[in-house]
């Protein structure tokens, strides 16, 4: 090449330090090897800086452009980048990261580096603890590194699956021999406190693991399928921050309508959607802004997600029958100004939130609906009289979680006919459009983290005298929409136009019932 530049394909490759094993007498040497998914790229821009560096100026190799190398680091680092780069001969761009970014992006590099050719000493018969406790740990490294947030461990015929859910995507991890599943789903129990004898009821359990300066608390779910037990793991970051209410993503009139709700002196405010749909967070985002120090705020939640100093939280125990409705009973008689009921499952904790709203609290909950006028309607199938409902309701919000463009490499583009006619049918217009091209932060997929798109529902005068009615759900729907809610569709949509996320991303979302 040309000025000497360091071309992609000449990039040196970390030597791994994982240990190659030994046979001995009736055990046999096997490769369990963890897959790559999108992260080992193969232009290897994570190698063509030296590892020296990478840790010092916590700076790294993102993507290749040509024979520009795109580096991302914190812009305190940026001279000593450029004068690195100067004395590499490598002609660079940078681009804004922070040191945790970089250093988290680093971790999941060198690991994959150390155990994509590992191999494990496997006894030939059964595996033994130490090898099966060696590879699950390494699992749960990696998908932590992954920023994964569900771990699936699933049984067939002829081998065991590992796969990782990493923004809202699942992907396969690892392809194991079926005969290590009995001795990863025994280590795993153990760890979760759960009964490793009793292989064919459902059980449930929960532990801590430490991932570098990570505490990562895991719920575990286990249930007997045709060749085995399948387990599901729930991945919860301790450490990962609550969102600002102006970061969720909501539109400036949605913000606003929000805003105003969860303003209120009492009343009740519903979050609708399927599990996963951020609905937590968004919840979290609401206290946050509404929380004052002469307030007193308290939490019911399974599990705790965020840790927020100066409020009381409460951790839902189902095992100690200390549910919802029996916290939520408890949390009255505790003089509160603000609470938030994790989850409303039933009729009696939905009744008890419902009073507290019409007695001068200010109520949050989630539930579990298609839309905001769904959530309304699960009010009243849980035998909340209308009237109950039409005066406690201040408002509802109902989302769903998409993908975010990866900021490190993302790209504009120009549309082609079929999507201008997608954003001219949904009332947008946009010159360009943006997408990621992929590099090492997002694991070369062109996407990083998850953004919601919402639909606001205020409860207003006209409103509350239709839901006392309790009319057919699609008279009240066109209702709304006529007095200005959107769906969820037409919001995706404007976050493509806008440029957070692709109009193909958008376009997965698809599931408003107007």
């Amino acid at each position: 090449m040309k000025g000497g530049l360091l071309e992609p394909k000449t990039a040196k490759a970390i030597p791994t330090n994982e240990p190659a094993g030994s046979k001995k007498n009736n055990e046999i040497q096997e490769t369990v090897s963890l897959n790559n998914l999108e992260t080992d790229l193969s232009n290897q821009a994570h190698h063509a800086l030296p590892k020296d560096a990478v840790h010092e100026l916590d700076c790294l190799g993102l993507r290749w452009d040509g024979n520009t190398l795109i580096v991302g680091a914190p812009e305190e680092s940026w001279p000593a980048v450029e004068k690195l780069a100067v004395s590499l001969n490598i002609k660079i761009k940078l681009v804004a990261a922070t040191a945790a970014e970089i250093r988290e992006a680093v971790s999941l590099t060198e690991t994959i580096d150390n155990t994509k050719d590992a191999s494990i000493n496997l006894p030939a018969t059964e595996a033994g603890e130490a090898p099966i406790s060696h590879l699950v740990q390494q699992i749960l490294d990696r998908a932590v590194l992954e920023r994964a947030s569900d771990l699936h461990f699933e049984t067939y015929k002829d081998k065991a699956v590992v796969r990782v859910r990493i923004d809202g995507r699942l992907r396969t991890l690892a392809e194991l021999p079926a005969r290590l599943a009995p001795g990863i789903s025994s280590r795993i129990k153990v760890l979760a406190q759960m009964n490793i004898v009793e292989r064919r009821r459902p059980q449930d359990g929960q532990f801590t693991t430490t991932v570098g300066d990570r505490q990562i608390d895991i719920r575990v779910a286990s249930v007997a399928t045709v060749f085995g037990e399948k387990l599901v793991l729930r991945l919860l970051d301790g450490r990962r921050p609550s969102v600002d209410l102006e970061s969720l993503g909501m539109g400036k009139v949605q913000l606003d309508a929000f805003t105003k709700m969860i303003s209120a002196n009492n009343g009740l405010v519903l979050v609708a959607g399927p599990t996963g749909s951020g609905k937590t967070t968004t919840l979290h985002s609401a206290l946050r802004a509404v929380a004052v120090s002469y307030k007193n705020v308290v939490t019911i939640e399974d599990p705790v997600e965020y840790v927020v100093p100066g409020i009381t939280q409460i951790p839902v125990l189902e095992s100690n029958n200390s549910g919802f409705a029996v916290q939520l009973r408890a949390v009255l008689r505790q003089d509160p100004d603000i609470i938030l009921v994790g989850e409303t499952r039933d009729a009696e904790t939905a009744r008890i939130s419902v009073q507290a709203a019409l007695t001068g609290h200010m109520v949050f909950t989630s539930i579990h609906a298609t839309d905001s006028v769904g959530a309304l309607y699960r009010l009243l199938q849980m035998d909340i009289e209308p009237h109950l409902v039409a005066s406690s309701v201040r408002g509802v919000v109902s989302q769903r979680l998409i993908r975010k463009n990866c900021r490190f490499c993302v790209a504009p583009y120009k549309p082609s006919a079929q999507e201008l006619v997608t954003l001219e049918f949904y009332g947008f217009e946009a010159k360009t459009l943006n997408r990621g091209v992929g590099c090492t932060l997002c694991g070369g997929s062109g996407y990083r983290d998850r953004i919601a798109a919402y639909q606001i529902l205020p409860i207003t005068e006209s409103m509350t005298e239709l839901i006392v009615s309790r009319p057919d759900p699609h008279i009240f729907r066109r209702h709304a929409m006529e007095a200005g809610m959107t769906t969820m569709d037409h919001e995706a949509i404007r976050l493509a136009s806008e440029g957070i996320t692709t109009l193909e991303e958008a376009l997965t979302l698809m599931v408003s019932n107007d």
